[in-house]
């Protein structure tokens, strides 16, 4: 079992590494229960569970087989904060964007154009690319993000490792939360270009929104919008 189905992939070998970024794949993760229930959401978070992959399934580090439908949340790549001083993977969405995504992801979703049917959902969250593509710089260098990301999607597996992930999990609706949502080529955009090529239908089995780091802004959570 593995993290992912990257294989033998070395990131450090990518022209954009930089020094000192972390080498190592942030495993998804299982965070919590979404509950729908004639247009009422509620969501209960979960200690992160780790998931592990093989051909054709998954499981979960802490060993529960009682998953059930799955809505899969999707970011851009790991973050500085997801990593501990020796480059070892802590948890998804830390810091920000895991205090935002936790506290209005039901506002967020209450926006949103896709219609979720009643029921019980075990929400995933997962990078698209799980290796650190800002190799953790400080500020963050969005040119050598954008090129490592874009370098390994595009060029070294990274997009069918994502389908097969995806294939395992077998999501009933997919949330695209990665950056980048007003380029046109941007990581956002190709992450739904991605799942539209997989056979999900936008707006109906997924939806984009705005990256969670954004959605509060001392308050303001105007742009806390999952369309």
């Amino acid at each position: 079992m593995s993290a992912n189905f990257m294989g033998d992939f070395a990131f450090i070998r990518l022209a954009n590494y930089v020094k000192g970024g972390a080498i190592l794949p942030a495993p998804d993760q299982h965070v919590g229960l979404l509950r729908i229930n004639n247009e009422q959401r509620s969501f209960k978070p979960m200690p992160r569970d780790t998931i592990d992959y093989y051909v054709g399934g998954y499981s979960l580090l802490s060993k529960r087989s009682d998953l059930g439908k799955n809505i899969l949340v999707v970011l851009e790549s790991p973050h500085r904060y997801e990593y501990d001083f020796h480059g070892r993977p802590i948890g998804l969405a830390m810091g920000a964007t895991g205090n935002n995504f936790f506290r209005h992801f039901t506002y967020a979703l209450s926006k949103s154009r896709m219609k979720i049917a009643d029921g019980d959902y075990d929400v995933i969250l997962a990078n698209a690319v799980q290796y650190q593509a800002s190799c953790g710089l400080n500020p963050l260098d969005r040119v050598i993000r954008d090129n490592n990301w874009i370098d390994v999607f595009e060029n070294n597996g990274g997009k069918l490792d994502f389908k097969q992930r995806i294939m395992c999990l077998n999501p009933k609706y997919i949330i695209n939360l990665c950056t980048g949502g007003r380029n046109t080529e941007g990581l956002r955009q190709r992450v739904s270009d991605a799942l539209d090529q997989f056979g999900y239908v936008k707006g109906i089995t997924f939806a984009e929104g705005n990256h969670p780091a954004s959605w509060d802004r001392s308050g303001d959570l105007g742009n806390a919008i999952i369309f």
